[in-house]
């Protein structure tokens, strides 16, 4: 299990959490009560990935969340489910299909 993200503000790690867990990505929140009920108390809510394997693309996922793309063009359509996907994602997080790379996607990705 690792440490992925910690914050204040515990409404932003749930809905990370939710979109985490809908891509398959198991994790927890940690000291989202306490942090909660003593607001000035020295705890924050963290965010953990559960498997070390998942690491990466949870870190992914919520780099696109807090930088999200200026261009919408900049994203792709998965072919298998239609779940909408950055461009640094070769792979689907949501159901692991592989990105089709069409002749233009190629051109813009030189």
């Amino acid at each position: 299990m690792r440490l992925l993200l910690t914050l204040s503000e515990s409404a932003e790690l749930e809905l990370l959490k939710n979109i985490l867990e809908e891509g398959n990505i198991p994790c927890v929140l940690k000291n989202a009560q306490i942090a909660q009920a003593l607001p000035l108390s020295p705890f924050t809510t963290e965010l953990w990935v559960v498997n070390d394997h998942d690491f990466q693309p949870a870190q992914e996922l919520c780099q696109d969340w807090f930088t999200p793309d200026p261009d919408a063009s900049e994203h792709w359509v998965c072919s298998a489910c239609g779940q909408r996907l950055g461009t640094r994602f070769d792979t689907c997080w949501k159901c692991g299909a592989k990105r089709e790379m069409t002749e233009e996607t190629t051109r813009k990705e030189q």
